[in-house]
């Protein structure tokens, strides 16, 4: 889908915390091989925050940025992929009586981790059907702690992060123009993460969760050659898709944002596939962060801001997937790097 004069007036991120992953080798609470192939150096820990305020924080801090009030947003959405800090509740409605006030549709997306693109392109298409209305607020956030998770050995091939990050997409203008998207599905994939079987409550089989026995399950009646190429083409699918209406190739693209997976699987999910450097990604802030859910585009859209390290006319791509299995892919142009980082609130 190209887009025309729609854009990223601002975003926000926080990510309080951080637990280095060396000291938890040495505790025991992390395996020292898996330490060395994630490449982890430290992972994001929300201590008291629940997720739901860590979005307020995050969305207070875009909303503040972008040049909008709470009456110019249309639409809320909150992304997330676990509890948010409480049970029977509705944590998009928190955010917005917190942030934006006003009376908009607030909505909570469960899309996995593809949440946050999902709400970006949900968010353009809502702003683009309403032509008298001019922005939304599109949130992720999520706290992945005991007793639920354990989050260097619930899953494999990640380490869980907590955090949250925040879009305001604009009519008017903004720091990034969005120039396409694309999205894609294949459901025959869901199994990986359900297992086997359904429960009458909420984590009935045993706690921490073990995503990894359902994974293990999974792999070994479809075959991981089979998950991986599919994936694969998910993936290749709506970055194809995506370049094309933006009129760009790989050459174009200053800066890729990819999920806040384990180092090894950077490299075979992206960097291989598409030819590209870690050194063009934010591997280096994400391995500092760890996968924080629906939240790591956003998150690491902020930090290249915040860095200063986009200028006027680059490229940028946000692309990941989520389970289910879902992938996104989005295309920005840089108008003009905003000065955040210069005013010292980033």
């Amino acid at each position: 889908m190209r887009w025309n004069e729609m854009y990223i007036a601002a975003t926000g991120s926080c990510f309080p915390e951080r637990d280095d992953c060396a000291r938890a080798v040495a505790e025991g609470r992390y395996d020292a091989q898996e330490h060395e192939r994630n490449g982890y150096r430290s992972i994001s820990v929300a201590g008291d925050m629940s997720a739901a305020d860590m979005a307020v924080s995050a969305a207070g801090q875009g909303l503040a940025r972008s040049g909008h009030t709470g009456d110019d947003i249309a639409l809320v959405l909150h992304a997330n992929v676990h509890h948010q800090g409480q049970d029977h509740w509705t944590p998009a409605s928190y955010l917005q009586e917190r942030v934006t006030g006003g009376r908009a549709p607030a909505m909570e997306i469960r899309q996995g981790s593809n949440g946050g693109l999902a709400g970006l392109v949900l968010a353009l298409s809502y702003l683009s059907a309403h032509t008298g209305q001019d922005a939304a607020l599109v949130t992720a956030a999520d706290k992945f702690c005991p007793p639920v998770y354990d989050r260097y050995r619930s899953d494999k091939w990640m380490v869980l992060g907590d955090g949250a990050s925040a879009a305001v997409l604009s009519r008017r203008g903004g720091f990034a123009r969005v120039l396409a998207t694309a999205m894609d599905s294949d459901p025959g994939l869901e199994e990986m993460y359900r297992g086997s079987g359904f429960t009458d409550a909420p984590f009935s089989t045993g706690l921490p969760l073990d995503l990894r026995e359902r994974k293990r399950e999974y792999m070994d009646r479809l075959g991981l050659a089979e998950v991986a190429l599919r994936c694969s083409v998910g993936l290749q699918n709506v970055v194809k898709e995506a370049f094309g209406d933006a009129g760009t190739d790989l050459d174009d693209i200053a800066r890729f944002v990819f999920p806040n997976v384990g180092r090894s699987l950077v490299q075979w999910d992206y960097l291989d596939a598409f030819g590209i450097d870690e050194e063009r990604t934010t591997w280096e802030w994400g391995s500092g962060i760890g996968h924080a859910g629906a939240g790591d585009q956003f998150g690491g859209l902020d930090h290249l801001v915040a860095a200063g390290a986009l200028s006027a006319g680059d490229r940028v791509v946000l692309a990941g997937s989520g389970i289910g299995f879902s992938w996104a892919c989005a295309v920005l142009e840089i108008v003009e790097p905003p000065t955040w980082h210069r005013q010292g609130d980033a």
